[in-house]
């Protein structure tokens, strides 16, 4: 890992299964692009959706930008997600509703068995950081040095608000 971190001044949100948004976000001009596999994929189509992010990956990211995947929370989803991202044209996973440091490093230890098993560096797959409770907030120092691989957090305001009753 080149311990670096990341300069985006913008970040575009792009649902993996919307050939139209994957094909057209090289064009947006955005410093990195999420693949979305969460919020914006129907439950029915997240399995579909999986199939596409390698693919995804190359074409958004074909214009220069940082290619991130973000997965699902439950687990079962979750290890599904991360299974099908670990690619060398994806530059972080944003994980949803980080818990606790733990969270982050029980993910970190699947990234580097998948990049062993796919010929990658270690520590080629960052993490970003989503804290979305009132719990996670006042654990964001652990969470933040929690593994080497994490380079960024976010608050995700909505689900931030519903956690403190806001």
């Amino acid at each position: 890992m080149d311990g670096k971190i990341p300069l985006w001044r913008s970040i575009l949100f792009v649902p993996v299964n919307v050939d139209r948004f994957v094909n057209g976000a090289p064009r947006r001009g955005a410093d990195a692009c999420i693949l979305d596999l969460e919020d914006s994929i129907p439950a029915s189509e997240k399995s579909e959706a999986r199939q596409k992010v390698r693919t995804a990956a190359e074409t958004v990211g074909s214009a220069g930008a940082d290619v991130l995947v973000r997965i699902n929370r439950p687990w079962r989803l979750a290890v599904r997600d991360i299974e099908a991202a670990v690619d060398p044209n994806v530059y972080a996973l944003a994980v949803p509703k980080v818990a606790n440091a733990g969270h982050l490093c029980a993910i970190a230890e699947i990234l580097s068995e998948l990049e062993a098993e796919r010929g990658l560096e270690p520590g080629h797959t960052r993490l970003i950081a989503m804290i979305e409770t009132a719990d996670a907030y006042f654990q964001v120092r652990d969470i933040a040095a929690a593994n080497s691989r994490v380079v960024g957090m976010t608050l995700g305001q909505e689900d931030f608000a519903l956690s403190t009753g806001m």
